[in-house]
């Protein structure tokens, strides 16, 4: 084999090689844009994890204050006076000022009595 046959062969092998990276290099390409959007894609789902996660943990406080201040509100309530327990209430009411009335005709009389000449 002379120099010449050799460097045939090198020249054929170096213009398939040449002709196989174009090859590869145009048909790679599709899939490298695609996992550069797969990867962007991938980030924001993370960014929209975090501050989901972040938005979470604020309405979770915001909940345990509105169940604090509820379970406060649920507890004074048991001691209150219930619309029964009022209208005993009124009604006794309305017995002494009944009661405070007679007492007041009569001393009353006793006033006018004791003032008569």
């Amino acid at each position: 084999m002379t120099l010449g046959v050799f460097s045939q062969w090198v020249a054929i092998i170096a213009l398939l090689l040449g002709i196989g990276n174009v090859l590869w290099t145009w048909l790679s390409m599709p899939n490298r844009d695609t996992n550069k959007r797969i990867d962007e894609a991938e980030a924001d789902i993370v960014k929209l994890n975090t501050k989901t996660e972040a938005d979470l943990a604020v309405l979770t406080e915001g909940m345990k204050g509105h169940d604090r201040r509820i379970q406060r509100v649920e507890d004074d309530m048991r001691h209150l006076p219930t619309k029964d327990d009022l209208q005993i209430v009124s009604h006794k009411v309305t017995g002494i000022k009944t009661e405070l009335d007679i007492v007041a005709r009569t001393l009353g009389r006793i006033d006018d009595f004791l003032r008569k000449p």
